[in-house]
């Protein structure tokens, strides 16, 4: 599913009712306060008639009434209009923050990973993100819309009634429209082409600014070749971007000079018309101004139809992830509490979303219950892959996972999560106290200050001697920054909340510890899954060095997306297989360092 196949109708019942259920007193008010202006803003030009005929008639109480009635109903559209525009403004972030908290949730709620790997889906909510705000200005330009309608009905019945000919020149103002519409689609289209290139340019953008890529940029001297990328690129996106403003530009003038065209025209026939006497001055000055009216009501309903059709594909970019990224309806089977079996591969294949070429092939293997299993391979081998699968971050796209004989495909993936825990090579640096940048790993347990304390201590965590709560990282003032091992033992103990879970995840998380600090704490997860192997539970590390990983009650060997070899140890090395070959590597890169 994509955008546009969410039915029209869909994104326009959307937008025209998003104002009236985040803010419907201020629609309200909105509202009346519009409709109010559309009558006076069209209705002042009789005050002139007044005026102009009043004067060469020389009735001086007419002219006071003409002057009374323009000046009244003038005033009254203009303080309407200056206290529109500001309320308009607050409806419309009262609105945009709304909407940032719903796209928040619909994508930090996806049950899966598939939207951030996918470059079709990261560019639609790229662009969802970036155009949040024309799609919360909405409501208020669907009622501009709607007193435009008022005041060309309005302009129509006064022309008419001046002199009906005259309706030709409201008739062209279609040309100018329609050449707003061919320019403003010809600037989608080139927002939709130079999407990528502008979220590459956000990219090096962040990389070239941020602490986190400082030292390396500067070690390998890549700062100036980095901003003269990001220079470049810049200049590619801005350049398209001028393209299609000049080529929109030029349709608009076209349009423009048309309806310029029949304005001038209306003028002299009324001028003639009021020659013959068919027509009074007053109505000339009256007409004139109508006619200059509806230019500028076109022009607004231009820019009107082109914040509503950016609109309408902003509704429909949401409507989309809400529906495409929308957490699965859970299938009702439950996990099991305890493992008897353990967890099965059955023929398990997966490809990338976009990707040509499947990562796993035919996996078979079974996680025996209460078992400690390590998974080793070279970088790409198809690890880490095995890990999203294992945890519910991605569906197999072949064959199927089972939790001691229960589908995970039938499971909702929040509830399995709840019974796993995971700590993962990536881990997230939380600019928090430590009390939460912990406790987050088992919510309920956040200010249980017993376990959070404990997870510290398996972590090894406890050594940074931090009360729980100190302000963590640079974000905020007061903070203390981490070095990448002590962010690491603060990742592992966050994954060490879950008191009793049935499925732990180690995947190489602690590539910035040395190799002692490492197979210690590998020690104590081995030990704590002897503790929880009553229930059954099954660890499954992910690491380089085999010290670490002839611990393990089951290796895997992957290769190529493969299951190549399975067993203990000792089995392997004499096997003499792929796992003896890196054992040994190793084993002789160790000995020759010491």
């Amino acid at each position: 599913m994509r955008p546009d196949d969410v039915p029209r109708r869909t994104a326009i019942w959307f937008f025209l009712t998003l104002g009236w259920r985040v803010a419907p007193r201020q629609m309200t008010w909105a509202l009346i306060r519009g409709l109010i202006m559309a009558v006076a803003g069209i209705s002042y030009s009789i005050g002139f008639r007044l005026i102009v005929d009043a004067g060469l008639e020389h009735d001086g109480r007419g002219v006071l009434a003409g002057v009374l009635v323009a000046s009244v109903l003038a005033c009254t559209s203009w303080v309407l209009a200056v206290v529109g525009a500001q309320q308009n403004q607050v409806l419309t972030d009262r609105i945009n923050l709304e909407l940032g908290a719903r796209i928040g949730r619909t994508v930090a709620h996806a049950p899966r990973l598939n939207h951030f790997e996918n470059p079709d889906d990261l560019r639609e909510i790229d662009q969802l993100r970036d155009n949040r705000r024309a799609l919360a200005s909405s409501p208020a330009q669907v009622l501009s819309g709607l007193q435009i309608g008022v005041q060309a009905v309005g302009t129509v019945a006064l022309l008419a009634w001046i002199y009906p000919p005259v309706l030709a020149v409201p008739v062209l103002a279609v040309l100018p429209w329609l050449a707003g519409r061919r320019a403003a689609k010809l600037q989608q289209r080139a927002d939709d082409d130079l999407a990528e290139k502008k979220r590459l340019t956000g990219d090096l953008f962040s990389v070239a600014t941020t602490a986190a890529s400082a030292m390396e940029l500067r070690t390998y001297g890549m700062t100036e070749a980095l901003t003269e990328r990001h220079a470049a690129l810049s200049e590619e996106v801005r350049a398209g971007s001028v393209r299609a403003a000049i080529r929109g530009g030029l349709w608009e003038a076209a349009g423009w000079l048309a309806y310029a065209g029949g304005f001038v025209g209306a003028i002299v026939v009324l001028v003639l018309q009021a020659a013959h006497g068919n027509v009074s001055p007053g109505q000339v000055v009256m007409a004139a101004s109508l006619i200059r009216r509806a230019q500028s009501q076109v022009s607004r309903s231009t820019g009107t139809a082109d914040s509503l059709a950016s609109a309408m594909r902003s509704a429909r970019r949401l409507v989309w992830a809400e529906r495409y990224l929308a957490p699965a309806a859970a299938a009702g089977e439950p996990v099991p509490e305890t493992l008897g079996e353990g967890i099965r591969f059955e023929g398990v294949s997966f490809t990338y979303p976009g990707g040509d070429e499947p990562v796993l092939h035919g996996v078979d293997l079974l996680l025996p219950a209460g078992a400690t299993v390590a998974v080793i391979g070279e970088n790409g081998a198809g690890k880490t892959t095995l890990v999203k699968l294992l945890t519910g971050m991605y569906e197999p796209t072949g064959g199927r996972i089972t939790v001691d004989g229960v589908d995970l495909a039938a499971v909702e993936p929040g509830e399995w999560r709840r019974h796993i825990t995971a700590i993962f090579q990536d881990f997230m640096r939380p600019q928090m106290i430590l009390r939460d940048a912990v406790g987050m790993g088992d919510l309920p347990r956040r200010s249980d200050d017993p376990a959070l304390r404990a997870a510290l201590a398996r972590a090894g965590a406890d050594a940074l001697k931090l009360d729980p709560s100190t302000l963590l990282g640079r974000f905020f003032a007061g903070g203390r920054d981490l070095s990448g091992g002590q962010w690491q033992r603060v990742g592992l103990a966050r994954g060490m909340m879950r008191p009793a879970p049935l499925l732990t995840v180690l995947d190489e998380p602690t590539a910035a510890l040395d190799a002692p600090t490492e197979a210690a704490l590998f020690e104590r997860f081995a030990g704590a899954a002897e503790r929880s192997s009553a229930a059954g539970a099954v660890t499954v590390l992910v690491s380089h060095r085999f010290s670490t990983v002839r611990i393990a009650d089951l290796i895997v060997v992957v290769e190529g997306g493969r299951i190549t070899e399975t067993g203990g140890h000792e089995q392997l090395l004499a096997a003499g297989g792929t796992y003896a070959q890196l054992f040994a590597l190793q084993a002789r890169a160790y000995l020759s360092e010491s």
